[in-house]
């Protein structure tokens, strides 16, 4: 039984007005002043009334004349208890404790905690007691209600003569009270926090739930509140003020912080996860403050940020003159996003797991398993985690096993998530979109009107693909000469899978960490190009003689550099020495190295409006091209292969 005072369930069905969709409502909570419209015509006295003459009821009734009733909170009512309540026109079903089931030490508890605590005794105890309406034992089966503090309790009513709530027995049933149905119960029902109340109040969690808590906003709910008479001034008064209570990180989006400290122009992530919803099934990942603390020294590293960096996305309009943005704080920026990257991949959602077999997972064989028998791991956030031979996916749930209202945590000893998961390889694909370009093309964006984007279908050319290697996702780009006899020259934006045509907002996919990568470019047979042209393969194709004679005089050549941020007090990026000339035979699809373990000293995680650049210019001369090099360049995608050893995970199915 939890000793802390409980804040406001978010979403959950509370008694007071403070959740209420409008004004006026009385399905989901008490009307102090209702009357007696929805009385039984059997019945001539209240629940109140019923418990006060129940010599087996004196604890739950000392209980619940000394628990004022909370209308949040923050406001207690503090002329009204849950007597008034109970002997209301408010219809109602109370399963109440008897005496020598109720053990003294837990009751003297809950009495005690009316004074210190009203609003844990209403949320915690009365609340896991009492629902709306009439709940009858008049049929067989089992029902979930909706308890007036939103936790869904099992009411059992199978064997009629053996009735139960949550496991509970009932000893005395349906005993008619002109305002409801009171049950009594051979125990209390017991009470379990949802994720998003074990983190509030967990004392051996308290950087994680900071954290989350932070992320807490209340408003003033208007509609729900009922107004007054003006002050006054005249400005509206409000005799029942009513307040809202959301929490950012549940929403399905990412966002951006209005005001506050984090005033960075930079997209906040969530856990596309409302975890503190009763009726779901989650496992959720709890570090403890050590595994949190470990975890940030291990990735520290790939979170380096300079005091200064050009903003890219908006110098577009500057004729290629990108303008500088000054970093107040790096620490505050590197602590800001490990936070928020620490978080993000904690909760899984068990409906949503694959599972060997057809038959969707229950949340307790889930956590008993701990995801063993999963194909993979799948987070509400989108990370796909698979078992590798240098790591386990089970491996994150360890430590101690907590039961909640909405599934089950694992207070983590070790933080085990792997570390690629942070720093994955970046593959950018090479389309219409990820070209850095400003209204100073000539400098930026070189490339003939011919360039276009040419379907290749792996699956449909099998014979070709398996034997002279795929394209990724079926298609490849032509960098086009921008005429006969000049090369393309094109910055590549090194963000992840670039899809978009206007580089105006973050890009998902991976972005470049502070360390080391290998960095490749994929090149594609201009032959394939054919193929792509007539839809078909024609037998020609299988002939090598053909193909070589074909890439004879179709191979290609070109040069690399490096745009990025080196130097952290200008701001201003630097370009790397360009490659010496790099020659492909273009017979097959092939993976070209431009730089072995070349190093970013500055990460761009979470960095809205800077990323580094790969600079890739054909190389061709009159010269070459005499030897059978063309001008123009066939590109199916730019890798970076992250450096860090020891650990592999795949991040997409």
């Amino acid at each position: 039984m939890a000793n802390n005072k409980f804040y406001k369930y978010i979403g959950a069905i509370a008694v007071g007005a403070a959740i209420l969709a409008a004004p006026g409502c009385s399905d989901d909570h008490f009307d102090m002043n209702a009357g007696s419209e929805n009385q039984s015509p059997v019945a001539t006295k209240t629940l109140w009334e019923l418990i006060s003459e129940n010599p087996k009821l004196t604890k739950f009734k000392t209980i619940a004349e000394k628990a004022k009733y909370w209308k949040d909170d923050k406001h207690p009512v503090d002329t009204w208890t849950y007597a008034n309540v109970l002997n209301s026109g408010q219809i109602a079903t109370v399963w109440a404790p008897e005496d020598d089931s109720f053990p003294d030490d837990e009751y003297q508890a809950w009495l005690q905690m009316c004074e210190t605590n009203g609003y844990n005794v209403q949320q915690q105890f009365l609340g896991n007691h009492i629902a709306l309406w009439r709940k009858n034992i008049s049929d067989s089966g089992k029902d979930t209600i909706k308890m007036i503090n939103g936790k869904n309790l099992i009411f059992d009513k199978t064997d009629t003569a053996h009735c139960s709530i949550q496991e509970i027995p009932i000893a005395q049933k349906n005993i008619a009270a002109m305002n409801g149905t009171l049950h009594t119960i051979q125990g209390t029902t017991p009470f379990r926090y949802n994720f998003y109340e074990y983190l509030k109040f967990s004392p051996s969690l308290p950087i994680l739930s900071e954290y989350i808590v932070s992320k807490d906003t209340t408003e003033f709910f208007k509609d729900a509140s009922i107004e007054g008479l003006p002050d006054k001034d005249g400005n509206p008064s409000y005799v029942d003020s009513v307040y809202r209570t959301n929490n950012i990180l549940f929403q399905y989006r990412k966002y951006t912080p209005a005001s506050g400290s984090e005033t960075w122009d930079i997209y906040q992530e969530c856990f596309w996860a409302r975890i503190n919803v009763e009726d779901s099934s989650f496992v959720m990942v709890m570090p403890t403050d050590e595994a949190w603390t470990k975890a940030k020294q291990k990735l520290a590293s790939l979170y380096k940020y300079p005091s200064k960096y050009e903003d890219k996305i908006k110098g577009n309009g500057n004729n290629g003159t990108a303008p500088v943005r000054t970093i107040d704080n790096p620490d505050s920026l590197t602590n800001m996003s490990l936070n928020m990257d620490l978080v993000t991949p904690l909760v899984f959602n068990v409906n949503k797991q694959p599972k060997v077999g057809e038959e969707l997972w229950k949340v307790e064989d889930f956590a008993n398993d701990k995801g063993v028998s999963a194909k993979f791991l799948l987070n509400t956030y989108g990370d796909t985690l698979r078992s590798t031979d240098t790591w386990n996916k089970s491996s994150i749930f360890n430590g101690n096993m907590v039961k909640m209202s909405n599934g089950y945590a694992f207070e983590a000893n070790e933080w085990a998530f792997p570390k690629e998961l942070y720093n994955p390889d970046i593959e950018v694909e090479i389309n219409w979109g990820p070209f850095y370009a400003t209204t100073n093309t000539s400098t930026y964006y070189k490339v003939g009107s011919d360039a276009k984007t040419f379907s290749f279908n792996n699956n449909l050319y099998a014979d070709i693909a398996d034997k002279y290697g795929h394209v990724s996702r079926n298609n490849f780009f032509f960098l086009a000469p921008p005429s006969g006899t000049s090369n393309p020259h094109v910055e590549v934006v090194l963000q992840g899978s670039l899809y978009s045509t206007t580089p105006t907002l973050p890009y998902d996919g991976g972005e470049v960490m502070s360390g080391k990568y290998d960095i490749m470019v994929v090149l594609v047979p201009e032959w394939y190009t054919r193929i792509s042209e007539r839809g078909r393969i024609d037998s020609v194709f299988y002939d090598q003689q053909y193909i070589d004679s074909i890439a004879d005089i179709t191979k290609q050549c070109f040069t690399a550099q490096v745009r990025y941020c080196n130097n952290a007090s200008t701001g201003k990026d630097v370009t790397s020495k360009k490659t010496s000339i790099i020659e492909y035979d273009g017979s097959k699809v092939d993976t070209v190295m431009v730089w072995e373990d070349f190093e970013f000293p500055y990460s761009y995680k979470n960095m809205r409006y800077s990323f580094p650049t790969l600079i890739l210019e054909g190389a061709t001369k009159s010269a070459s091209q005499k030897k059978g090099f063309m001008y123009g360049l066939y590109i199916d995608r730019v890798i970076l292969r992250s450096k860090e050893t020891g650990e592999e995970t795949t991040i997409v199915p």
